[in-house]
């Protein structure tokens, strides 16, 4: 009998400890949970995260000249070459409807879920988005970008805080 309950309790404990470890792992392992990180602006939240259309793909923008421009119609554009992962490159930033302004870039990979700044030297924010009309935008600001790994990327951009709106690119492998 006393080897019975044994039995009984030690194939309870099992059968506790295995249903623990499995929910576990699979909490840790849930690639779409979203953590912003402590030094991003506060105007940033996971409801901007949740609003992202994967299937709204950049493309590529008539300029009227021989420049190739990708980005959003009539709202965001960008110069520039193709984003390759852990290459700084420089692109030229266009804006339809708005004249100014400070420029934040949140850079979140489809995948992993990682959230990174867009600009190369880490920060989250520039100032200066203006210059007047340029290749038929209202504005525009040059910088040095990057992203530290292949895949789909979501770039969500605000403008003053607010969001403006957000490109989404696959960035491929070198």
């Amino acid at each position: 009998m006393k080897i019975k309950s044994l039995f009984i309790a030690l194939f309870l404990c099992l059968f506790v400890a295995s249903g623990c470890t499995s929910t576990k792992v699979q909490e840790t392992q849930n690639p779409n949970k979203i953590s912003l990180p402590e030094d991003i602006p506060n105007f940033v939240t996971e409801k901007d995260f949740e609003k992202i259309d994967w299937d709204r793909a950049a493309t590529e923008i008539d300029t009227g000249t021989s420049i190739d421009m990708v980005g959003n119609k009539n709202k965001l554009g960008i110069i520039g070459p193709e984003l390759k992962p852990n290459e700084v490159e420089k692109w030229l930033w266009h804006f339809w409807g708005i004249d100014k302004g400070e420029l934040t870039i949140v850079g979140y990979n489809q995948d992993t879920s990682n959230i990174n700044p867009v600009f190369s030297d880490g920060g989250w924010s520039r100032t200066g988005v203006g210059g007047g009309e340029i290749n038929g935008a209202d504005a525009s600001l040059p910088s040095n970008v990057e992203l530290p790994k292949a895949g789909k990327w979501a770039l969500l951009v605000y403008i003053d805080g607010k969001l403006f709106d957000t490109l989404v690119m696959d960035i491929r492998g070198k």
